[in-house]
């Protein structure tokens, strides 16, 4: 399976692979790009509506088949990862939890799994986590840190206190003294 521009159309055209790999020779802010993008988030927008029917209609031996060659077939594993990064992004700037997303959709699939299988009813429990902390980034000059983002270094250990105590009392001097450790 071929990445690039030439493969076969999938959710985008070759035309839209063009465009967002800067080699459609598309003017930026014309008219040619706003149809490009509406063109791509129609085309997104109904993929997503086209998986109720894959997923109802669809023959399991297609289904399986397309998974065949995983996990050695690297190009669909990174369009797997890609998608559901994609998801999770689109989610997370909608303030909506992926979580909640992913824990009933794994619910359906072990549910229909549990019923074609052997007629049983299942209990399913999916637990999905984030967490995220603020690392040093060794590219980044400390001094651009917010003060914020200097407390939760020191909270994640990525900093010392001392070292943080500098950081914001040199930040905050004013000529007054005070106790910021």
């Amino acid at each position: 399976m071929t990445v690039g521009p030439e493969r076969e159309r999938g959710i985008l055209s070759t035309k839209d692979r063009n465009y967002l790999s800067d080699r459609a020779g598309i003017t930026p802010k014309s008219s040619a790009e706003r149809v490009a993008r509406s063109r791509i988030r129609k085309r997104l927008y109904n993929a997503f509506l086209d998986f109720s029917l894959l997923l109802d209609e669809l023959e399991e031996r297609d289904r399986q088949n397309v998974f065949e060659d995983l996990p050695d077939d690297q190009k669909l594993h990174q369009g797997i990862i890609a998608a559901l990064e994609f998801m999770y992004l689109g989610l997370k700037e909608r303030n909506l939890k992926f979580g909640d997303y992913l824990e009933e959709a794994v619910t359906n699939a072990e549910t229909k799994l549990a019923r074609k299988e052997s007629e049983n009813r299942v209990d399913v429990d999916v637990e999905f986590n984030v967490e995220t902390r603020l690392v040093l980034d060794e590219t980044r000059d400390i001094s651009e840190y917010s003060d914020e983002e200097i407390g939760e270094l020191l909270m994640n250990g990525e900093i010392d206190g001392e070292f943080a105590a500098h950081l914001l009392q040199e930040r905050h001097d004013d000529g007054e003294s005070r106790d910021i450790a």
